[in-house]
């Protein structure tokens, strides 16, 4: 549709809509007729009303010869509600829900089973990520728009709910500025700011992977879940695209920045099933800053705005990303797309909290950096 038709035909629609003193089940009739969704003048029947505390959900029998359409799209603004629309095997279901998702919401610290993190809420629900169901994660969206606030959010969650359990090593390639604060925690064994750094803490990390993988094959476990192993090994990479190499780079330079993508891509492929679980964010996501393999193997996908429509279906293999609306906004896809609005929680609110797990003992500081800021 032209976007000009477009834009006319739904301020048209909408200005229609408010002259109607109608309910939304006669609203959404009158725009199938409006924006011609007919088949031979045959429109969509509804045959279902299913209400709930949350939402309405209309379902109707569609002519054959009709489709999905984005034109469908123009019901939100018809209604001034949130709508979700699908079309499957000749039935129409549009679902109207009561409330919109809130433009801030704030962190609770409630607790949580297992290794479940809430990560958002919908128009009607909290939205939760279980790390033994899906192990890895990738995270994409320009600056500002909240990665690295989800990032803290699931470090702080989990460290909350499993202290002695939870283990983080932490690839911070914003040089160190966000998580190096946290260096001192227990929970926190390793923190990298550079290439370098990282480079040496995939090391470790790799040599780790092995020294589990005997001692796995040892013991007859062939997945952590399955087993009576209650630690977890978290390793966060904030603005992956830094561990991309570039044509200025000497080849010995190289050669570490394709190491350090070649063990998070091994992390991604085969250390899952050992209790590694790899959370890699990027701010524009391509087919070099976003590594295939890590990508492919990591079916939780999360993304904030991003600036074009190309990156978005990068991110999460579909459009979507370029249109959110505001910071804290996001898509998390896995095997079901939500939008959501994530939890706000603030560094201050973290270090009061955890300021029981810092002492003498885990005095930890990234390498070749001065500016190192205590925790507390």
């Amino acid at each position: 549709m032209d976007p000009i038709i477009g834009a006319g035909l739904a301020s048209f629609i909408m200005y229609a809509a408010l002259k109607w003193n109608k309910n939304d089940k006669e609203k959404i009739q009158h725009t199938f007729k409006n924006i011609g969704y007919t088949v031979k003048d045959q429109e969509p029947r509804l045959f279902k009303t299913h209400k709930t505390d949350t939402y309405t959900l209309y379902t109707y029998h569609a002519p054959y010869g009709l489709i999905d359409d984005d034109k469908l799209k123009v019901l939100e603004k018809v209604l001034n509600k949130p709508v979700d629309i699908s079309f499957v095997k000749q039935k129409l279901h549009v679902k109207v829900y009561k409330n919109k998702i809130p433009v801030k919401t704030e962190y609770e610290w409630n607790k949580t089973d297992g290794w479940v993190v809430p990560i958002g809420c919908t128009q009607s629900e909290q939205i939760y990520h279980d790390f033994d169901k899906i192990p890895h994660m990738t995270i994409a969206g320009m600056t500002r728009q909240g990665k690295t606030v989800l990032l803290k959010l699931i470090l702080a969650h989990l460290i909350n709910n499993h202290p002695d359990n939870a283990e983080f090593h932490l690839i911070d390639l914003k040089g160190g500025l966000e998580f190096n604060r946290y260096a001192n925690l227990k929970q926190v064994k390793n923190i990298a700011s550079g290439v370098n750094e990282a480079y040496d803490l995939l090391q470790s990390i790799k040599k780790q992977i092995r020294d589990d993988m005997r001692r796995f094959k040892q013991e007859g476990y062939s997945n952590i879940v399955d087993s009576p192993i209650t630690q977890r090994r978290f390793v966060f990479v904030d603005e992956g695209a830094e561990l991309t190499p570039d044509r200025h780079h000497s080849k010995d330079e190289k050669i570490k920045y394709h190491y350090c993508q070649s063990v998070l891509s091994e992390i991604a492929r085969v250390a899952g099933a050992l209790g590694y679980r790899l959370i890699f964010a990027t701010q524009y996501p391509t087919a070099d800053t976003l590594p295939r393999q890590i990508k492919q193997n990591a079916d939780a996908k999360i993304s904030f705005r991003l600036p074009t429509e190309v990156a978005s279906r990068v991110a999460i293999d579909e459009q979507g990303a370029e249109q959110l609306p505001h910071p804290g906004r996001a898509i998390y896809r896995t095997h079901t797309k939500n939008v959501i609005q994530v939890p706000y929680i603030s560094d201050s609110d973290i270090q009061r909290r955890f300021e029981k797990y810092v002492s003498p003992s885990n005095q930890k500081a990234t390498k070749g950096r001065t500016d190192h800021v205590e925790f507390g």
